[in-house]
């Protein structure tokens, strides 16, 4: 076979190999059904790297390792990828509300008056997709959408704000823009996020961390938009060294997903840190309660002191127990944990059997 050459295989197939590597399949109708829900490539070939030794074209598991180990990690990356897109989009709609705010104080609520050369830097821009001449185009060309609202406002008023084109705009082209404001609208836009002393310079500060964040959130945003792995993703963007006075260690001590988590968290707006520290949390706690080994490596990973502790969340008036606060259509769910739902008589729910 060339070795660049990939054979279909069937799931049963699938499970014989891995079985040959050395890796534990304690439920094979179980897993036969999540590698036919999900895909081989995706649970297995994007979650092993953790749990294998290579030697050559060779690879075998780790003694002790299992199929339901690797899935619960593609598990918790999963729900965390759902949680990352979720809160970025909540983050998108703050910023492009303070955004507009800032614009219509500047340059007015009329079109003609606000998408003007004058209001912004022409910066060169490594992307001339990005670039101050593509980003009005942009603009004007969302005031031409048949989309509501900007069609019913032009249709109707005449006059369509920042506030009401900014629906019809990419995040991408949002962060971009706000990029090519002028240092005054930047100030603005990073006191509306913040919470500034009145110093010049603190307020500077903060229009770089504002947009060293902006861009580390549009690159999460899009890589969890498109299915990519997000517990152990380093950003391309970069959060520059000179942004926090003086404290050189800062960078360090938070780089990957914590980084994600510690730029959320000085925002004033905190539900997207709220839902995303959330899902970490229980995702988690719920990983290494049933597998304690990865204690180390995920705490590594993430950058987290992890003490294990095993939550459930069960209903005020149900007798079951569950291992996602939604699970089976659960409402207003109460969190619990394990030892303390089972003295209180709750049985587990058959999804955790």
């Amino acid at each position: 076979m060339a070795k660049d050459e990939i054979l279909y295989t069937t799931t049963s197939k699938q499970l014989e190999k891995l079985k040959s590597q050395n890796l534990i399949i304690e439920n094979e109708e179980r897993a036969y059904k999540r590698l036919q829900s999900y895909g081989y490539f995706n649970i297995i070939k994007g979650y092993r790297n953790p749990y294998i030794f290579k030697n050559e074209n060779q690879i075998t598991y780790r003694d002790g390792v299992s199929f339901e180990q690797i899935y619960s990690l593609y598990l918790l990356d999963k729900n965390l990828r759902n949680a990352v897109f979720a809160s970025m989009l909540d983050l998108e709609e703050h910023i492009k509300a303070v955004v507009a705010d800032v614009i219509a104080e500047s340059f007015g609520v009329h079109q003609e008056d606000y998408i003007q050369f004058r209001n912004f830097r022409d910066k060169k821009r490594k992307s001339s997709r990005f670039s101050l001449a593509k980003i009005i185009n942009c603009m004007k060309n969302a005031l031409d959408t048949s989309k509501d609202p900007v069609a019913h406002y032009r249709d109707f008023h005449g006059i369509i704000p920042p506030w009401v084109l900014f629906k019809n705009l990419y995040f991408s082209t949002i962060v971009n823009l706000v990029n090519l404001l002028k240092p005054e609208e930047q100030r603005k836009v990073a006191c509306r996020l913040y919470e500034p002393n009145t110093s010049k310079g603190n307020i500077d500060n903060l229009r770089k961390i504002m947009m060293d964040t902006l861009f580390i959130c549009l690159e999460y945003r899009n890589l969890a938009a498109h299915g990519g792995q997000v517990y152990n993703y380093v950003c391309s963007s970069r959060l520059r060294s000179n942004s926090f006075s003086g404290d050189s260690n800062l960078l360090d001590d938070y780089q990957g997903f914590s980084q994600l988590l510690f730029l959320l968290r000085i925002l004033n707006y905190q539900n997207p840190f709220n839902t995303l520290n959330k899902v970490l949390n229980e995702q988690v706690n719920r990983h290494c309660h049933s597998f304690p080994q990865d204690i180390t490596y995920l705490g590594q990973i993430l950058n987290l002191n992890i003490i294990s502790e095993n939550i459930v969340w069960a209903s005020s008036n149900g007798t079951i127990y569950h291992s996602f606060p939604h699970c089976s259509g659960l409402h207003d769910p109460i969190k619990l944990n394990l030892e303390e739902a089972k003295s209180k008589g709750y049985s587990p729910c058959k999804k955790m059997l």
